[in-house]
């Protein structure tokens, strides 16, 4: 699953200096390991099977999502729910 958001006129670093902030909420909800390249304005989480990978560019964030068939749908709905639910406040 993919996420997509855009932000004209941010610049990546403050894009990616909030996404990292929700990824590290996230992660600690979920319990899922989080790794960031400030440089790259990249980072991912994981987890037995659970990854997620984000990519910034200028105005922009994507978000990767994969999820094993053993993760639950209503687990799986809940975590991309809540993600797409903070990217959308990101600049609110």
């Amino acid at each position: 699953m993919q996420i997509r958001r855009r932000y004209p006129g941010k610049s990546a670093p403050d894009i990616h200096a909030r996404v990292d902030r929700v990824m590290e909420d996230v992660s600690r909800r979920y319990s899922l390991h989080y790794e960031k390249d400030g440089k790259a304005l990249t980072g991912r989480v994981k987890k037995m099977g659970i990854t997620g990978t984000y990519a910034v560019v200028e105005g922009e964030v994507t978000v990767d999502l994969s999820f094993p068939m053993l993760i639950p749908a209503s687990l799986r709905k809940k975590v991309t729910e809540d993600i797409e639910e903070k990217l959308d406040q990101l600049f609110a």
